[in-house]
């Protein structure tokens, strides 16, 4: 096995969000947005339902649970008496007790069962899900990232279009997304729903978040400090791959994915985070950071190593109050099981 593909199965099973419920607030914030279109959509659902029938759900990649609450709350209060059976599924690295502590205690009366496999494979059975979800869960790469990336990068959306690496890591994605919308189809009932956030890039390609430019900057010092080897500077990366519109919906509209699916709703936006919240924290922003990167960092860097790369983020926005911004784009679809 190659030193490209050790590393990406290396992110894929040490892959786990790090304190991520005290540093989620973003994720909630799309978790809100995504709320809504499950109420509209879940209604629908309910119609059909027997008084009697058990509402079948799965949140695919779930995290802790933090960006869990708000869908959950909107599908318990739809469901009123109704029995609910949610299925929390994400990969078996993730903080499975923080997930219970967080969620059970809030939604007694809902049924949990939990499943610690990729999502990227099948969750439950033929045609028994009514309602599945995931939130900021889509843009993460099955199996870690395809390659390593050159120079300062530390996503393939920071390379150039024709870059082969970027390429790869595009084709990966996009044979993810494939993958997932051919699951979810097996499992989710004729006339149920798959709602889905996904992190996304802008429709140029590029990502939109400053953070990314000032870690890459982070990268580069590093670099130039001789603070990476040379093999580690290309094993430093993120294996997630944001998405344009276009690699979105491209998938979406081919004649395969039109026959199981039709999209009834979607949205593609830039989350209002600077109206939101305080962003200029630099301590609180790197918190944020380290919920979901400090996991993969360590894949590549020692602690020495990582704590240098925080410390060079650090540097380089104690100069610039938007350094560390999360001015992220997200695209929200319901999509309606056909059949």
């Amino acid at each position: 096995m190659n030193s490209d593909s050790q590393n990406a199965m290396a992110n894929a099973h040490t892959l786990r969000m790090v304190d991520y419920n005290q540093n989620s607030e973003v994720q909630a914030l799309a978790a809100s947005i995504l709320s809504e279109l499950i109420k509209k959509f879940a209604a629908k659902i309910l119609v059909h339902l027997a008084p009697n029938e058990i509402l079948n759900v799965c949140e695919y990649g779930c995290a802790t649970g933090g960006s869990s609450i708000a869908p959950i709350r909107a599908i318990e209060e739809l469901a009123g008496q109704r029995k609910v059976v949610i299925i929390m599924n994400d990969l078996p690295m993730n903080d499975w007790k923080t997930l219970e502590t967080t969620i059970e205690a809030k939604f007694p009366r809902i049924d949990f069962k939990y499943l610690a496999k990729t999502m990227y494979s099948p969750i439950a059975e033929e045609a028994s899900i009514h309602l599945g979800y995931s939130c900021f869960a889509q843009h993460w790469l099955d199996n870690g990232a395809p390659t390593g990336l050159s120079g300062d990068a530390l996503w393939a959306n920071q390379l150039p279009m024709n870059c082969l690496e970027r390429q790869s890591w595009e084709k990966a994605s996009r044979d993810n997304w494939t993958n997932k919308l051919l699951l979810r189809a097996n499992e989710i009932v004729p006339g149920g729903r798959l709602i889905i956030h996904i992190h996304s890039s802008l429709n140029c390609g590029n990502l939109s978040e400053n953070f990314a430019e000032t870690l890459r900057k982070a990268k580069f010092q590093m670099i130039t400090n001789k603070e990476l080897s040379p093999e580690q500077a290309i094993d430093l990366h993120i294996p997630q791959y944001c998405k344009s519109p276009a690699e979105i919906f491209n998938i979406l509209c081919t004649p395969e994915m039109s026959s199981l699916w039709q999209m009834e709703e979607a949205h593609y936006q830039q989350l209002p985070c600077d109206e939101l919240f305080e962003q200029s924290n630099i301590k609180k922003q790197i918190g944020f950071l380290k919920g979901f990167l400090d996991s993969t960092l360590r894949t590549s860097l020692n602690q020495l190593q990582i704590n240098r790369f925080w410390d060079h983020v650090s540097q380089f926005a104690s100069n610039d109050s938007t350094a560390l911004t999360s001015n992220g784009m997200s695209t929200f679809i319901s999509l309606k099981r056909l059949g």
